[in-house]
């Protein structure tokens, strides 16, 4: 058996960094997801999908252990393998900082989403109400409370938070004005906040200026050199931030300068860590570094045959983007498909961030040794020069030009002719009658309900579940005849 992704500890199906809930792009969220489940039932015949959290791997005896539940809880599984693929990607890192994980919001998953949307809307009908309430001299009591609803932070000055900041100020201006009235929207106040010395550090410094310079205009605050320090329900604290290499005077100094803020929501997309599977198996491995599993040139995990690593859960030297982990997906995939480990070649085709308002920025490698050269014909000026021919130009484009370039790629990503148009349809729509801003429900229901007495082979294992029914997703190959699974009790009793 080849287990791969249904093993993540987040192991359903989904897009790892959703749009941003009230974007154009929503809609796009919504079908890539569902795409990707539909791909993998319509491949049902030859593939098992159980949607389980993976806990442990046992190496040795080529197994992994998964729960179906919150937690420890519900039903234990084994799942034995031949081949394993760990490509679980990686959590939110919230760097020690007190209170990050239990008030700030993360944009990692599609549930992630879904808070935010909640959270936003929440904070802009309670902030319109008290805006209409009662005659001035009432609204003037709810003037700091209607200010704290409508400041809303993002943490991190990368893609994600770049991205995410120049929807939220497209969103105020064009649907909240709309909705809400010109007062809730022209108080509406987007904070970008970034600890190192500009955004977009893995752009062009010319282009990530670009990029702030749109931001600033569009009425998107971006400071720079700014750390958060705490976050507490309804207020977060900042200080400039500091070097590792800085004296213990120097960060006194920073520390004196912090300031608490009131604010209504915090989002952080300021850096990834190793999930808790990961960090466990590469520390069983030996490993001292637990950021990711180590692996070798074909992407082998060092002391584990048969295992594999890709994307963000790898140690391979690469930087951890979406677009590696596609490229290593594959050449895992064909490793295994031929029953060879050629070594993984990875080649940058650029980056790209979309800045709102049909502008976007990009960074492209391209060949310059064509007769026709589209880069010529755009007039693109090159943003970083290269090494020779292993590290060619990097060219920059920006405007409606780099916005369709991130436009297309994300359509051209979903995996079925359908999908493409229904996505198309979703923009159109949003484009004439904005965007949809309807609360949305994540609900999952059971596919495959196991009763209490369950048939094996012909044997009855009732007593593994307690004499209650427990629920596991799955679709493909039925769970009761697939013999690599295998349920147990609390106590470790197989059935």
């Amino acid at each position: 058996m080849w287990s791969s992704s249904p093993l993540a500890p987040t192991s359903s199906i989904r897009p790892s960094s959703p749009a941003p809930p009230w974007a154009p792009s929503r809609c796009g969220a919504r079908a890539i997801s569902s795409s990707i489940i539909a791909g993998a039932a319509g491949r049902a015949s030859s593939a098992t999908f159980v949607r389980a959290d993976a806990r442990d791997v046992d190496v040795a005896n080529k197994r992994v252990r998964a729960t179906t539940g919150a937690g420890e809880d519900g039903l234990e599984l084994w799942l034995s393998y031949d081949k394993l693929v760990v490509a679980v990607g990686a959590a939110p890192n919230t760097f020690g900082i007190p209170g990050v994980k239990e008030h700030g919001l993360f944009l990692k998953e599609a549930e992630d989403s879904a808070r935010l949307h909640a959270r936003l809307l929440n904070n802009l009908e309670r902030a319109a109400g008290l805006l209409r309430h009662g005659d001035s001299t009432q609204r003037n009591k709810y003037d700091d409370e209607i200010t704290r609803l409508l400041k809303i932070v993002v943490v991190g000055g990368g893609p994600t938070g770049v991205e995410l900041s120049a929807e939220l100020a497209d969103f105020r201006a064009n649907d909240v004005r709309r909705l809400f009235g010109e007062e809730v929207a022209d108080r509406l106040k987007i904070v970008l906040v970034e600890a190192l010395p500009r955004i977009l550090g893995p752009f062009d410094r010319e282009l990530a200026r670009v990029a702030e310079d749109h931001l600033t205009s569009r009425g998107v605050e971006v400071r720079t050199g700014t750390a958060v320090t705490g976050v507490k329900a309804g207020s977060a604290t900042f200080q400039p931030s500091t070097p590792r290499s800085a004296t213990p005077e120097e960060k006194e100094v920073a520390q004196s300068m912090a300031e608490s803020e009131e604010i209504g929501c915090l989002v952080w997309a300021a850096g990834i860590g190793a999930r808790p599977l990961v960090k466990k198996l590469a520390s069983a491995l030996g490993q001292n570094d637990l950021r990711g599993l180590a692996v070798d040139s074909s992407l082998r995990v060092h002391g584990a045959e048969g295992v594999y690593a890709v994307g963000d859960a790898a140690l391979a030297g690469y930087a951890p983007t979406a677009q590696v982990a596609e490229k290593q997906g594959k050449h895992v995939g064909r490793s295994l498909r031929d029953g060879a480990s050629p070594p993984f070649v990875y080649k940058h085709a650029g980056s790209l961030c979309c800045l709102g308002q049909g502008n976007g920025i990009a960074q492209l490698v391209a060949p310059s040794n064509s007769a026709l050269n589209i880069w010529d014909a755009l007039g693109a000026p090159t943003a970083s020069a290269g090494q020779g021919e292993d590290e060619p130009d990097q060219l920059a484009v920006t405007g409606p030009v780099a916005w369709a370039m991130w436009r297309s790629l994300y359509w051209s990503k979903l995996l079925s002719n359908g999908k493409r148009a229904s996505l198309s349809m979703d923009w159109m729509k949003s484009q004439f009658s904005g965007r949809d801003i309807i609360e949305p429900t994540l609900q999952r229901h059971d596919s495959v309900v196991m009763p209490a007495q369950w048939q094996k082979g012909g044997v009855s294992g009732g007593v593994a579940m307690g004499g209650r029914k427990k629920s596991v997703e799955s679709f493909g190959t039925p769970l009761q005849r697939n013999s690599t699974i295998v349920m147990i009790n609390k106590k470790g009793n197989p059935n």
